[in-house]
C-alpha cells in the first residue's frame, strides 16, 4: 500500500513538473512574440522627447538601436560630422530592419538645436535636381536613399537589395518616421523673402557659421539665381537686433577697407577680396545683399525686392 502510494505521489509530482515547464515555455514564446512585436521607443535628450521607430508590416527591426552624440559621430560618419556640428547637432539614433528576402533599410534620426540647424544640414546635402516628395516639411528620393527634413530632425533613410519595390519601401518607411516624429513640419518662413524671379529651384540653404568665411557673421540664409543667363547669389541674416546688425555691418566694413563713422540703416557697397562686388543693406535685426554680380541695376532691383518679401513676412 505504501508503495502504491509512493508511485502515486511521485506520478503527481512528475505531472506537475511538466505542467510547470509547459507554462513556461509557453510564457517564453508568449514574450518573444510581444517583444517583436513592441516598436523600439527611445528618448531623445534630457527633455524625455519619445520617439517610436515604426513598425513596418513584413520587416523586422535587427539588432540594437545605435546612439552617437557630438563626441563620438565621427565614428559614424568619418570626414563628415564637422558639417554636421557646425549645425548643432545634439543626437543620432539608427534602427535597422531585415525582411525575409535579406533586403534591409537603415532609418537615421539625427536630432539638432533648431528647425534652421536641422534645415541647415539637410539644404546643404539635398540634390536640386533629385525628385522632391511631400514628406515631413521637404524631403527627396535619390536612388536607394530618402532624405527630408521636419521641425529639428533630419532623417535619412536607405535601402539595400529591396528590388524593383525600392521606391515604395523607401517612401512607406519615411511616412512612418514622418509620422512619429510630429508630422509635417514647415521650412523656416525666411525663405518666403527670397525674390521668386529667377531663383534656382530648391537652391535656398541655411549657413550655420562663418557666412562668407567670417566668424562675426554668424549664420545666413542664401539663394541662387540665373537671371538672362547670368548667375549671382543672394542671402539674409537675421541678427539678434539692431545694435547686433550695427556691429556685424561695421566689422565687414572694417574688414574690407571700407570703415565709416557711423553705420546707419541703408546700403553698403563694398569690394571683398573673396567674394567680388558686395551690395548689402540692413534694417533693425536684418541684413540682405547680393553677391557675384557687376550689374548694378540687378542688384538695386533684388535688394529692393528682398526689403520688400521681408516687410510682407513681418506683416
Amino acid at each position: 500500500m505504501q508503495a502504491r502510494s509512493s508511485a502515486k505521489a511521485g506520478n503527481e509530482t512528475e505531472r506537475r513538473r511538466r505542467v510547470k515547464k509547459r507554462s513556461f515555455i509557453a510564457f517564453l514564446f508568449l514574450f518573444c512574440l510581444i517583444v517583436e512585436e513592441t516598436p523600439l521607443t527611445v528618448v531623445f535628450g534630457s527633455e524625455s522627447r519619445r520617439f517610436t521607430f515604426p513598425e513596418v508590416k513584413g520587416w523586422k527591426q535587427s539588432g540594437e538601436i545605435q546612439t552617437f552624440s557630438p563626441e563620438d559621430l565621427y565614428e559614424y560618419i568619418n570626414g563628415g560630422a564637422d558639417l554636421y556640428l557646425a549645425c548643432d547637432f545634439q543626437e543620432l539614433k539608427i534602427a535597422e530592419y531585415q525582411n525575409d528576402k535579406k533586403a534591409a533599410v537603415t532609418v537615421e534620426v539625427y536630432r539638432h538645436e533648431t528647425p534652421c540647424d536641422a534645415f541647415g544640414i539637410y539644404s546643404q546635402e539635398r540634390l536640386p535636381v533629385a525628385e522632391y516628395l511631400d514628406i515631413g516639411a521637404q524631403g527627396y528620393i535619390e536612388g536607394d536613399s530618402l532624405n527630408f527634413v521636419t521641425g529639428i530632425y533630419y532623417v535619412k533613410i536607405s535601402l539595400y537589395k529591396a528590388g524593383a519595390e525600392g521606391r515604395e519601401v523607401l517612401i512607406f518607411f519615411a511616412k512612418k518616421v514622418a509620422e512619429n516624429l510630429g508630422g509635417k513640419g514647415q521650412l523656416p518662413s525666411i525663405l518666403k523673402s527670397f525674390p521668386a524671379e529667377g531663383k534656382v529651384k530648391n537652391s535656398e540653404k541655411f549657413i550655420a557659421k562663418k557666412f562668407l568665411g567670417y566668424s562675426f557673421l554668424h549664420s545666413a540664409f542664401t539663394a541662387d539665381y540665373i537671371l538672362s543667363g547670368k548667375k549671382f547669389q543672394v542671402f539674409i541674416i537675421e541678427s539678434g537686433g539692431k545694435s547686433e546688425s550695427i556691429n556685424m555691418v561695421r566689422r565687414y566694413l572694417q574688414q574690407n577697407g571700407k570703415p565709416v563713422d557711423e553705420v546707419v540703416e541703408g546700403r553698403f557697397t563694398l569690394s571683398d577680396p573673396h567674394h567680388g562686388v558686395v551690395d548689402l543693406s540692413w534694417k533693425e535685426g536684418k541684413i540682405w545683399g547680393i553677391l557675384n554680380i557687376g550689374d548694378l541695376a540687378l542688384r538695386s532691383k533684388y535688394l529692393k525686392l528682398i526689403e520688400e518679401g521681408l516687410k510682407d513676412r513681418k506683416e
